[in-house]
């Protein structure tokens, strides 16, 4: 006899557990994939658990609540507020919106620093060397005279 896999033990124990210990209430298509299962010992340790549990859910009855208990629950009862208008609704949102314009302020502020700072490192700083170096870049080394003298002439 071969062993049988974890995994169709897993999924034995999963079928008794979702339909209970009884073969018979499965579905067809799950007694057939476990028909070759049921004979073994591992099968009859899982369907015997399967079977106390379901006697267990059996015998166990719905608790009924006092009517002591179902007295106090209708008296802390309290109906439903009557759904509010639209100008209590804008009234309700009055002390929030005082704070609107000092947020509104805070952000655009942010913004502004955030775009800024991204802006200035996004450029060369325009210092008189980094001007003469654009300058120099359009120009082209021309001859050195005899003085040592450089002439330059623009592309």
């Amino acid at each position: 006899m071969t062993p049988i896999s974890t995994e169709r033990l897993d999924a034995l124990h999963f079928c008794a557990d979702a339909f209970g210990g009884d073969p018979a209430r499965w579905p067809a298509e799950r007694r057939a994939e476990f028909a070759d299962l049921l004979e073994t010992n591992e099968a009859a340790a899982i369907l015997a658990e399967a079977r106390a549990l379901d006697g267990f859910l059996n015998a166990a009855t719905a608790p009924r609540m006092s009517d002591d208990l179902v007295n106090r629950v209708v008296a802390d009862y309290a109906a439903p507020k009557a759904p509010a208008g639209l100008f209590d609704f804008l009234r309700g949102l009055a002390p929030v919106m005082r704070l609107a314009p000092a947020g509104a302020l805070a952000g655009v502020g942010a913004l502004g620093m955030a775009s800024g700072v991204m802006s200035a490192s996004a450029q060369d700083a325009l210092t008189p060397e980094y001007e003469a170096l654009a300058y120099m870049d359009d120009l082209t080394l021309g001859e050195i005279s005899d003085d040592g003298g450089l002439s330059w002439d623009a592309e």
